[in-house]
């Protein structure tokens, strides 16, 4: 069997641990693969160039649908596990010579869309808890108060700005954001190429992305990137330049990076 016919042959009840991956914790890998990551990803995309076309483009409409309505933002983490799992999974069929068809993905997706929408529920809960935690530290004042005839007043005042010190918000949320990601990164293809459970999954791509962390500060100063010119860079160019080329680094490095963190093992057919 197929290593990576898996995902549509197991059972997503039954979740293996850490089915088929030589390093079950991932490895340290240097950041200097990057470019050979981008040379695999896109030597992949040669194979169905349309179709992959169609992905990144649609990624990036998607990351542009999200920064022009945030209140969208937090379903991003819901969604994105589920997209991420197809993408790996018909990277690696197409790496393998194995043919595939978008209706066999949506399909070999589907039988785990219970595990990624768990992974995806995970870093939903994390991402609001670090944008709540600034809320409460830096605009939530709490007084109490006794009235003269005893009684005890509680008042919570919310939307407080306590100048100087709302710089310090981000020392709050961004460990939040970093852990959601992180933890959310690898798991849909943990999910979906090895079997593991959301909770596994979840655990191993944030020991993984931790342990290299220089790799993801690359990832994340492309992401940082398109965010920050947001508010400078007229949207035609965004569109159209900026958020596909970050999409497409992406898209296009991430099973590279994926198979030299794990060292997934390929496994010949046996019958």
């Amino acid at each position: 069997m197929n290593l990576h016919s898996l995902a549509s042959t197991m059972n997503p009840g039954r979740a293996a641990r850490a089915h088929g991956l030589a390093y079950p914790d991932g490895r340290k890998v240097s950041v200097l693969r990057f470019p050979a990551w981008l040379a695999d990803g896109f030597a992949i995309a040669r194979t169905q160039p349309l179709w992959w076309l169609a992905a990144i483009l649609a990624c990036a409409d998607y990351a542009t649908l999200l920064e022009l309505a945030p209140p969208l933002r937090l379903f991003a983490t819901l969604i994105v596990p589920v997209v991420m799992g197809g993408l790996m999974l018909m990277q690696e069929r197409t790496r393998n010579a194995r043919p595939w068809t978008l209706a066999e993905t949506l399909e070999a997706v589907g039988g785990h869309r219970n595990a990624l929408s768990a992974v995806g529920l995970t870093g939903a809960a994390l991402a609001g808890i670090g944008y709540l935690a600034p809320l409460a530290v830096f605009h939530t004042t709490i007084a109490a108060s006794v009235a003269a005839n005893g009684a005890h007043h509680l008042s919570i005042v919310y939307g407080v700005h306590n100048g100087a010190s709302n710089a310090l918000e981000p020392l709050v949320s961004v460990p939040f954001y970093a852990v959601a990601v992180s933890a959310v990164w690898f798991a849909p293809a943990l999910v979906v190429l090895h079997n593991l459970s959301p909770v596994e999954a979840l655990a191993t791509s944030l020991r993984a992305m931790l342990r290299n962390w220089p790799v993801a500060l690359v990832y994340a100063a492309a992401i940082a990137a398109d965010a920050l010119l947001a508010p400078v860079a007229p949207m035609l160019v965004r569109g159209l330049v900026v958020t596909p080329l970050v999409s497409a680094l992406i898209v296009m490095s991430m099973p590279g990076c994926y198979r030299d963190v794990f060292g997934a093992r390929d496994r010949k057919s046996v019958g």
